[in-house]
């Protein structure tokens, strides 16, 4: 009776032995079934029918995949020392070495603030507090500014907690000795550089207290006095003009930028040098000084009427004239410079036009029927235009070096954009130009994602607006299309940091 049941379950499923599978012929389920009878063949039933549907595979590449992750893996724990490590006594002058020569190579063309073969002398002797307290605080800033090639200065991408560390160095080391009374701009440009480090690393207070602490010290020496440089020699009173108007540049910056006020009334003048003057001093090419008169030359022209009228202290009759009178001081004379002033500068002047501009709209002095472009309400589109094709003849390593300041900059130019953007859905034609706007500020958010720190800061948020507008106006731009291209813009930023 089991044997009938066993063979009325098997022909019901009519699964086919194993030698009418391979002969291909019809098996009638039986077991035995009817040809291996006649045939005298053994009825067996062991092959495993596979399933349908997608297959799981062996996992070779898996296999692979994780390989060749756990071997990158394997090299970055090697090649990225702990932070700890990285600035032990045994590697601690290997990493200022390497800072110093990013320095000397990319970024004294824009802080030109001391003499190159100084630092390569402190390194190759024991240095004095003042001049450790410098050199950490220097070192600090290339790893804060250059956080795109951290991997290449530091060996891994831990460029923050460094750059941190460094800090903590500097204060260390003044702690020592009396900074206060230092006669030297040592310690008051190891304030500065700690001050712009801070805002790299997104702290606003301690950069404008540390910023602020270094106006107080080159006030307190008198660089802004002619005592001062009386019987200095003229390559050393250059430089130390140059660092109280680099001090003047960046607290006019930060005062526009969050509304602080100012303690530097106005930049210093370059003195021509005398026929008895000796320039072979000046380890740099003229480009570099010619630059860096024309950057101070634009912000000399944010003066106390310009901060009256960006923070609303100006009366209805007087904002015209301080407007027409800015506007037409703004762009300096075209003369030969580098493309990391280029960018600086030019950076800047849009920057102040559109500061300018939403001035301008706050007091109420717009008119749709304004007979200059830059007193209309779209203008936010022309700075944007314009800072797009100035941005798009320089080269990314221009822009990156200058830190998260610059970026910060064309931020506001975007920002304000999509602020247009979004206040002009009500006007008539605001297709077309919606569509050209959505191209711009693409655009705009692609120069954000250059640094890993401006990506991060503001790319992303700038690209949030884009996904938001591209979703409510059916724009071709969607999240999709944002992540692929941020996926491009990165591997661009990798192959920046190989060069």
């Amino acid at each position: 009776m089991a044997q009938f049941e066993d063979d009325t379950t098997m022909s019901s499923k009519k699964v086919p032995c194993d030698s009418c599978r391979q002969r291909r012929v019809r098996c009638d389920g039986l077991l035995p079934c009817g040809f291996c009878q006649r045939t005298q063949l053994t009825c067996r039933r062991e092959y495993v029918r596979k399933k349908r549907g997608p297959k799981h595979g062996s996992g070779k590449k898996i296999e692979a995949l994780r390989a060749a992750q756990s071997h990158v893996k394997e090299y970055n724990n090697s090649a990225c020392q702990p932070v700890e490590d990285l600035l032990s006594p045994d590697h601690l002058p290997r990493l200022m070495r390497r800072c110093v020569d990013v320095y000397l190579r990319q970024m004294y063309p824009i802080m030109p603030l001391f003499r190159p073969s100084i630092l390569i002398e402190w390194l190759n002797r024991p240095m004095e507090p003042n001049e450790q307290t410098m050199l950490f605080a220097l070192c600090a800033l290339v790893t804060a500014f250059m956080c795109g090639r951290s991997e290449s200065i530091i060996g891994c991408g831990e460029w923050a907690s460094v750059a941190h560390r460094l800090i903590e160095k500097s204060n260390s080391v003044r702690s020592e000795y009396n900074f206060v009374g230092d006669s030297t701009v040592l310690t008051l440009l190891a304030s500065f550089f700690i001050g712009v480090t801070h805002f790299e690393l997104h702290n606003a207070r301690q950069s404008w207290f540390y910023l602020r602490e270094a106006i107080t010290l080159a006030q307190a020496l008198g660089l802004h006095t002619d005592e001062f440089y009386r019987g200095m020699d003229y390559i050393s009173a250059l430089y130390c003009r140059r660092i109280y108007n680099i001090l003047f540049v960046t607290e006019r910056s930060f005062a526009v930028a969050r509304h602080k006020p100012v303690l530097l009334p106005r930049p210093l003048l370059f003195p021509a040098p005398g026929p008895n003057d000796q320039l072979e001093g000046l380890e740099e090419q003229p480009e570099i000084d010619i630059g860096f008169r024309q950057l101070v030359h634009v912000y000399s022209q944010i003066d106390v009427n310009f901060l009256d009228f960006w923070s609303e202290k100006e009366t209805i009759g007087t904002t015209h004239s301080t407007w027409n009178l800015f506007c037409l001081k703004l762009l300096p004379d075209c003369v030969v410079m580098s493309d990391a002033h280029k960018a600086d500068i030019f950076v800047t002047q849009h920057w102040l036009d559109l500061v300018l501009w939403r001035a301008a709209l706050r007091q109420g002095l717009l008119s749709t029927k304004a007979g200059s472009r830059s007193r209309t309400f779209s203008y936010p589109q022309d700075i944007a235009l314009s800072l797009l094709q100035t941005l798009t003849s320089l080269s990314k390593e221009s822009v990156a070096v200058h830190g998260l300041g610059i970026f910060e900059k064309i931020y506001d130019v975007g920002n304000t954009l999509a602020d247009f953007m979004h206040c002009s859905r009500n006007l008539t034609g605001w297709t077309e130009a919606m569509s050209q706007n959505m191209d711009r500020l693409d655009s705009i958010q692609k120069q954000l994602s250059l640094s890993p720190n401006s990506h991060d800061k503001f790319a992303l948020s700038l690209g949030g607006r884009l996904a938001e507008y591209s979703i409510f106006f059916g724009s071709p731009f969607t999240m999709y299309n944002l992540v692929i291209r941020d996926e491009d813009v990165e591997d661009q930023r990798d192959a920046y940091t190989l060069e």
